[in-house]
């Protein structure tokens, strides 16, 4: 949601296959959200070139990404989360 109205504000939402016509909006939406979790889940440093993600979303997606961690465990232990599984995590 987000990430593609600052892309519509910034005249950057449509990509560079040039297929036309509601094809070219379908592949447009699809080419970003697929850039976007790629890029949530792996952190490719490829993707904040200017025309992907840029170098601002991609490192608030990495910031969030290491922040999230501690977070998850931290529920996972308050939850009852196996004491072993919780140990393991934290010393990753």
């Amino acid at each position: 949601g987000f990430y593609l109205a600052v892309k519509m504000m910034r005249d950057d939402y449509w990509y560079w296959v040039p297929l036309g016509g509601n094809a070219e909006v379908g592949s447009s939406i699809l080419a970003r959200i697929l850039v976007k979790l790629t890029t949530d889940f792996t952190s490719i440093v490829q993707f904040r070139h200017p025309n992907e993600l840029g170098g601002i979303n991609w490192s608030c997606g990495f910031v969030l990404t290491m922040a999230s961690l501690p977070v998850a465990i931290t529920i996972y232990a308050e939850q009852g989360g196996a004491a072993s599984v919780v140990s393991l995590a934290w010393n990753l």
